[in-house]
C-alpha cells in the first residue's frame, strides 16, 4: 500500500519534470540559457505577495475546471467540453446579477453560483443523454456542444445582456451584492479572491463523495463495473447523465472568479482554455482530490511565470507556459510505460529481499 501510494506521488511528478526540462530544452535551443528561463518563472510566480496571488488566481477556475474533467474520468467519461460549460456559466451568472440586481449578498452570490450550476449541468447532461441513449461518443458531443455554448454566449453578451456604455464584447455589471470580495491580505494587489476558497471546498466535497457515499460509489461502477451494476439494480444509463451533469455543474462554477470576483461582468472569452488546461490538471492529479489542487497550482504557477518571458528574455515568449502543458500532456499519457517500468524494479527488488 505505501509502494502504491509512492508510486501515486512520484509518477506525476516524473511527468511534470520531464515536460519542464523539454521545454527548457527547447528554450536553450533557440538561444537562452535555461536556467535564466526557469529563475523567471520562480521569480515570476512567487516574486511578491502580488504575484502569489496572480499565481493563485489564475490556479482558482482550474481547480474547478481540472474537476470537472475528474469527475467525468472516474465515471468512465471524458468531458471535453468544460470549456463551454465554464462559459455558458459566465453568462449564467451575470444573467442573474443583472436581472435581480438588488439582493444581499448572502443570497445574491449563492443565487449565481447555483444559477450557473444548474445551466452547466443541463449542458453536460446533454452529452450524457446523448451518450446512455444514442451511444454516441462523449468526446465528440462535448467538443461540437462547445461552438454551440460560444454562440449561445456571443448571442447573450452582445444582444441581450450586452454593456451599452462599451464597445468592448461584454456584459453590462452585475449588481453589488453579486460582488465576490477579493484576498488582499494574501494576493496583494492581484485580483485573486475569496473564490478560491470556495474552489477549495468543492474538491473537498468531490473527495468525500467519491470516497464515502453511495452516489460516489454508483459513480465509480459506471467506469469501472457497468456490467455488474446492471446486474445490481443501478440504473447506469442515469447514472451516466448524472456524472455528465455533475462535470458541467462544477465547470460552470469555475467563472466564479473571473467573473464575480474579478470584472464583475462576463466578457467573451473569458474562460481563456480554463478548460482545457483542466484535462491536464485532472490528468497531472490523477483524479486525486490533492493531487488536483497541486496540478492546478503548478499550471498557475507557470501561467503567472510565463508572462514575464515575453519582458524578460529575447527569443521565448509566455507561450513557453502552453508548450509546458502540452509536453505534460504527452508525459501523464505514457505514464502507463512509467508505471509498466515502475512494477518491474519493485518486483525485482522484491525478489532480491526474497533471496
Amino acid at each position: 500500500m505505501r509502494e502504491s501510494r509512492l508510486k501515486l506521488l512520484i509518477l506525476p511528478l516524473v511527468a511534470f519534470a520531464f515536460g519542464l526540462i523539454a521545454s527548457l530544452s527547447i528554450a536553450w535551443i533557440l538561444g537562452e540559457h535555461p536556467l535564466d528561463v526557469l529563475q523567471i518563472l520562480i521569480v515570476g510566480a512567487f516574486g511578491s505577495a502580488t504575484q502569489i496571488g496572480y499565481s493563485l488566481y489564475y490556479a482558482t477556475p482550474l481547480l474547478l475546471t481540472g474537476l470537472s474533467v475528474a469527475w467525468a474520468m472516474r465515471a468512465g467519461l471524458f468531458n471535453i467540453g468544460a470549456e463551454g460549460q465554464m462559459t455558458l456559466g459566465g453568462v449564467a451568472m451575470a444573467a442573474a446579477g443583472i436581472l435581480l440586481p438588488n439582493l444581499p449578498a448572502p443570497i445574491a452570490v449563492p443565487l449565481a453560483l447555483l444559477f450557473a450550476f444548474l445551466v452547466g449541468g443541463l449542458w453536460g447532461a446533454i452529452a450524457g443523454w446523448i451518450k446512455a441513449k444514442r451511444g454516441t461518443h462523449e468526446v465528440l458531443s462535448t467538443i461540437l456542444l462547445n461552438f454551440i455554448a460560444y454562440g449561445l454566449a456571443s448571442f447573450f453578451i452582445l444582444s441581450v445582456f450586452k454593456n451599452q456604455e462599451s464597445q468592448v464584447p461584454e456584459t453590462a455589471n452585475v449588481g453589488s451584492g453579486y460582488v465576490i470580495p477579493q484576498l488582499s491580505w494574501l494576493g496583494g494587489t492581484s485580483p485573486l479572491n475569496f473564490a478560491l476558497f470556495f474552489s477549495l471546498v468543492v474538491v473537498a466535497i468531490y473527495g468525500v463523495i467519491f470516497r464515502s457515499t453511495r452516489f460516489g460509489f454508483y459513480q465509480r461502477m459506471v467506469g469501472s463495473a457497468p456490467e455488474v451494476g446492471k446486474r445490481a439494480g443501478i440504473n447506469m444509463d442515469r447514472q451516466t447523465i448524472l456524472a455528465m451533469f455533475m462535470s458541467g455543474g462544477i465547470a460552470a462554477l469555475a467563472a466564479a472568479s473571473p467573473v464575480l470576483g474579478f470584472a464583475h461582468k462576463t466578457r467573451e472569452g473569458f474562460a481563456s482554455n480554463a478548460g482545457f488546461v483542466g484535462i491536464a490538471v485532472a490528468l497531472l492529479g490523477r483524479n486525486s482530490p490533492w493531487g488536483i489542487v497541486a496540478a492546478a497550482f503548478l499550471f498557475g504557477v507557470l501561467t503567472k511565470g510565463a508572462l514575464d518571458l515575453d519582458l524578460d528574455t529575447e527569443k521565448v515568449s509566455r507561450d513557453l507556459a502552453t508548450v509546458i502543458q502540452a509536453l505534460v500532456v504527452l508525459a501523464v499519457a505514457s505514464q502507463v510505460g512509467l508505471s509498466q517500468l515502475w512494477d518491474r524494479i519493485a518486483s525485482r527488488k522484491t525478489k532480491k529481499e526474497v533471496h
